[in-house]
Order: structure tokens, then C-alpha cells, then sequence
């Protein structure tokens, strides 16, 4: 430790200025972990047509599923995305993958909306739906 300040007092740092950057170090080190464990894991792809839920799809089992007629979606490493749409813009596929609670996917000429759920079944950690100023 006497080295490191040694060193760091010739180019003007001081030994407070060292336990200062170490202590947010471990700070911010210790934030990533706490938010890693606390976070609740995606259980579940709600996929819903009409507004009709028809099918809770597990995310830890990776698989492809066909909904209707005109939809393929994908589910592969806690992922979901949509492979295949007959619809003529292909905005769903474009989406790409969605993982996080409350994304979605939607394909509004089929009417197919797909909604990562969290674990307790809920599609949001928050209870209100709008915020504002």
C-alpha cells in the first residue's frame, strides 16, 4: 500500500483520493451483484390472440411453436422471438428477441401479442401503468 501511494503522490493523488475510488469500487461491484440476485428470472412467454391468453410458454425450454395459421415464434436460451409471419409488413419479426419483463412482441394483423411474465406471473414489476410529470 505504501508503493501504490508512493507512486500515486508523485502524480498528484492522494491516499484519500486511492480509498475513495476503491470504497465506490466496491460499492458499484456490490450494486451489480445485489441487482443480479434480486432480479427476478423470466418464467414465461403470455401469448395472446383477440386478447385471449392461450398458452403460457416456460422460457427454460427451448422449442418452436406455431400460432395460428400466419405465426412461428421461437424459444432459445431464455428468449423469444418471432421466426415466421405471413403478415405483409413483418414488423413482429423485425422486433427480434425479447427477454426482459414487460417486452412484447406484437403482430397486429394476426392480433398475436407475446408478453415475457416474470416468475410470480406478473408482466410488470411495477403496479401502475402510466407515469407522468
Amino acid at each position: 500500500m505504501n508503493k501504490l501511494c508512493t507512486a500515486a503522490g508523485q502524480l498528484g493523488i492522494r491516499r484519500g483520493d486511492l480509498i475513495l475510488a476503491a470504497a465506490l469500487l466496491l460499492l458499484s461491484a456490490a450494486a451489480g451483484i445485489l441487482t443480479l440476485v434480486i432480479r427476478p428470472e423470466p418464467a414465461c412467454a403470455l401469448v395472446r390472440v383477440n386478447g385471449t391468453e392461450i398458452a403460457r410458454l416456460p422460457l427454460d425450454q427451448d422449442g418452436t411453436y406455431r400460432i395460428g395459421s400466419g405465426n412461428t415464434i421461437e424459444i432459445s436460451d431464455g428468449k423469444v422471438r418471432m421466426i415466421y409471419a405471413d403478415c405483409p409488413d413483418k414488423i413482429c419479426v423485425r422486433t427480434g428477441e425479447i427477454s426482459a419483463i414487460g417486452q412484447s412482441i406484437v403482430c397486429a394483423p394476426h392480433r398475436v401479442v407475446i408478453t415475457i411474465a416474470g416468475s410470480d406471473g406478473k408482466e410488470s414489476h411495477h403496479d401502475y401503468d402510466v407515469i407522468t410529470n
